[in-house]
């Protein structure tokens, strides 16, 4: 089996890959659990006549985790796109029994299937995590119809990664 797919990143598509890789932690899920918790302390401080130092503190509080992270995930996602090399041009991924192959332009790069720890889906993004803390992305919408013949390569040569394709 092998599979060809070229893909390049949009911003949007890189935010939404960042929000799901910070909130499907247990730290990202502790911090709305903490902003939400910080939020009705706030509305219970309004009623009951909390003093003004209290409510200014669990606003922000409230605020850090439900506004001000998904902002600051949103401008690193679009600094990223416009000065990151590895999001300006389309990368070309070939999958095949011996592993994937990325080329972008001139620069070329393989990776074994014993090397790719884990294979997770969102509804924007295939990411490929492989040794070294290295993640490759491929946008959805540039799989189309191949998802199904991705998801078959991967699960029978990656026998070593999680894979969690949906």
């Amino acid at each position: 089996m092998e599979l060809k797919i070229k893909s390049k990143i949009t911003a949007e598509e890189l935010w939404y890959f960042l929000l799901y890789h910070t909130y499907s932690s247990i730290w990202g899920f502790t911090g709305i659990l903490i902003s939400v918790c910080a939020l009705l302390a706030f509305i219970q401080m309004c009623i009951s006549g909390g003093s003004i130092f209290t409510r200014g503190f669990l606003i922000v509080t409230a605020l850090l985790f439900l506004v001000v992270q998904p902002l600051r995930l949103y401008l690193q996602a679009q600094k990223l796109i416009l000065n990151d090399k590895g999001y300006m041009e389309p990368i070309e991924f070939f999958f095949d029994s011996a592993g994937i192959t990325l080329t972008q332009k001139e620069d070329s790069a393989f990776y074994a299937w014993h090397n790719i720890r884990k294979v997770i889906s969102t509804r924007k993004i295939v990411a490929i995590y492989a040794d070294n803390k290295k993640v490759f992305k491929i946008a959805r919408r540039d799989i189309t119809d191949n998802f199904e013949k991705l998801r078959d390569i991967i699960r029978t040569y990656a026998v070593h990664a999680v894979v969690k394709l949906k």
